[in-house]
C-alpha cells in the first residue's frame, strides 16, 4: 500500500502527466470508434463502395490535416495573449472571432469551387459526382474546427479540446449508421456522415465555449491578425506533402486499377492506419523538450534514439502479426471477401516504419529548422506522383511506391540531422 501511494500521489499531483493521460485515454477511444465505423463500412458497403469510400476518406485527411496547421498557430496566440499583462481582457476571444471569420469564408469558398467542378473532379477520381459533392462539405469544417480547437488548446481546456474529436468520431457513426441501416443510401450516407459528424464536432466545441466569446469589441492586436509566417508556411507545405505521401496511393489505385484491386489494397491502407496511432501520442511529448535542447545547443541525440524505438518496436511487431496472421484477422473484421488483401501488409507494415520515422524527423524539424527538411519532403511527395503517373501499376507496385515515400524521407531526414544539424550543436560553446 505504501509502495501505490508513493506512486499515485506525486503522479496525481503532476497535471501535465493526467492531462496527458487523459487525452491518451479519449484518443483510445477515439480511434476504437473510428476503426469501427470503417469496418461497418466494409461490412455493408459492396466492395467497391468500400473502395470509392476510404479513397473519399484518404482526401479528407489530406484536406484535414493541411488544414489543422492554423491550430497550433492559433493555440499560440491565444497562449500568448492570455499571458500578457498589456492587452485587455478576451482578446484570446476577440482573436478566435477574427480567425474563424476568415477561415469559414476559405472553407465557404473551397466548398463552392469543389460543388461548381464536381462532375470534372469525380470523373477524374473515378468516383460518383453525387459522393464527391457531398464530401465537399467537410471542408467548411476542415477549416473552421482547427480554429476551435486552438481557443481550446491555447487555454488549456483540454477536456472539450479531446471532446471534439470524440464528437466527430461517435457523430460520423451514429449518423453513419442512420443513413445506411435506415434509409438505406449505401455509399451515399457514408459520405454523407463525415460532414454531419464533423458538425457534431464542431457544435461541441462551440458549445463549451459559451456565450461569452461572441461578445466585446476588444480588438485583435496587429501582430495577432491573419498573416502567413515562415513557421506557418513551413508547417503548411510539410503537412501538405506528408499527407500527399500518406494519402495519393489509394487514389491512384481506385483512378487506375480494377474496382476489386482498388478495395482490396483499401483494406491494406486502413489496416496500416493501426501502425500510426502509437507515434503521434509519442511525438506530443517530445516535440517541446526538442524545442528545449536545440535551443539550449545541447543534442538530443538520446531524446531521438528513445523516440524511434518507441515508435518502431510496436510497428515491428504489429507488422509480424498482421503478416502472420493478416488473412484471418481480415476475414473476422471486414469479412472474406477482403481476406486476399493479406500479401499486401508486410510490406505495407515495412513502409510504415519508414513513416513512423519520417513522422518523429517531420516534428523534430518544425520544432527546430524545419526549411530543408521541408524542402526534402515536399520533393519526395511530387516524385512519389511522378512514379504513380508513370511506372506501370499493380498492388505490388503501388506498394513499393508508398514504401519508397516513406523511407526516402526517414533516411534523409537522418542524414540532415547527423551531417547538417548535429555538428552546429556539438561545436557550439
Amino acid at each position: 500500500m505504501i509502495g501505490l501511494r508513493a506512486v499515485w500521489t506525486p503522479w496525481r499531483q503532476r497535471p501535465a502527466v493526467q492531462q496527458t493521460s487523459f487525452l491518451l485515454a479519449i484518443d483510445g477511444v477515439t480511434n476504437a470508434i473510428d476503426y469501427g465505423f470503417h469496418i461497418y463500412l466494409a461490412r455493408v458497403l459492396l466492395p467497391a463502395d468500400f473502395a470509392a469510400a476510404q479513397t473519399i476518406n484518404s482526401l479528407l485527411l489530406l484536406v484535414l490535416t493541411t488544414a489543422a496547421v492554423m491550430q497550433p498557430v492559433l493555440a499560440r496566440y491565444v497562449a500568448e495573449a492570455n499571458l500578457a499583462t498589456d492587452l485587455p481582457a478576451h482578446t484570446d476571444f476577440a482573436i478566435f472571432r477574427h480567425f474563424l471569420g476568415r477561415s469559414g469564408l476559405v472553407g465557404l469558398a473551397a466548398v463552392l469551387l469543389i460543388w461548381l467542378g464536381r462532375g470534372l473532379l469525380a470523373a477524374w477520381l473515378n468516383l460518383p459526382e453525387t459522393a464527391v459533392a457531398l464530401a465537399a462539405f467537410m471542408i467548411f469544417i476542415a477549416t473552421t474546427r482547427p480554429v476551435v480547437a486552438g481557443l481550446l488548446q491555447g487555454q488549456r481546456r483540454f477536456g472539450w479540446f479531446g471532446g471534439m474529436r470524440l464528437g466527430y468520431a461517435v457523430g460520423r457513426f451514429a449518423v453513419g449508421l442512420l443513413l445506411i441501416s435506415a434509409f438505406g443510401l449505401g455509399l451515399n450516407g457514408a459520405i454523407g456522415a463525415m460532414p454531419l459528424g464533423g458538425g457534431v464536432s464542431l457544435l461541441v466545441g462551440l458549445a463549451c465555449l459559451g456565450g461569452l466569446v461572441w461578445r466585446g469589441g476588444t480588438a485583435v492586436p496587429p501582430k495577432y491578425r491573419w498573416s502567413a509566417s515562415t513557421l506557418t508556411l513551413n508547417a503548411l507545405v510539410a503537412y501538405a506533402a506528408y499527407m500527399a505521401l500518406l494519402s495519393l496511393d489509394l487514389v491512384w489505385v481506385n483512378r487506375l486499377l480494377p474496382a476489386a484491386d482498388a478495395a482490396l489494397y483499401a483494406t491494406a491502407v486502413l489496416l496500416r492506419r493501426i501502425l500510426l496511432l502509437l507515434p503521434g501520442a509519442v511525438i506530443v511529448i517530445m516535440y517541446p523538450r526538442a524545442v528545449a535542447r536545440v535551443a539550449a545547443k545541447q543534442s538530443p541525440d538520446r531524446l531521438l534514439w528513445q523516440t524511434a524505438v518507441v515508435v518502431s518496436l510496436p510497428t515491428v511487431l504489429l507488422t509480424a502479426v498482421l503478416t502472420l496472421f493478416g488473412a484471418p484477422l481480415i476475414s473476422w473484421t471486414l469479412g472474406p471477401a477482403y481476406a486476399a488483401a493479406a500479401p499486401l501488409l508486410g510490406g505495407m507494415g515495412a513502409a510504415m516504419l519508414g513513416v513512423g520515422l519520417t513522422v518523429i524527423w517531420l516534428n523534430f524539424y518544425l520544432a527546430t529548422r524545419p526549411l530543408p527538411f521541408v524542402i526534402l519532403l515536399a520533393g519526395t511527395a511530387v516524385l512519389q506522383l511522378i512514379l504513380l503517373q508513370t511506372v506501370p501499376l499493380n498492388l505490388p507496385a503501388v506498394t513499393a511506391i508508398f514504401g519508397l515515400g516513406g523511407w526516402l524521407p526517414a533516411i534523409g531526414g537522418g542524414l540532415l540531422y547527423w551531417f547538417w544539424l548535429r555538428p552546429t550543436l556539438e561545436h557550439s560553446p
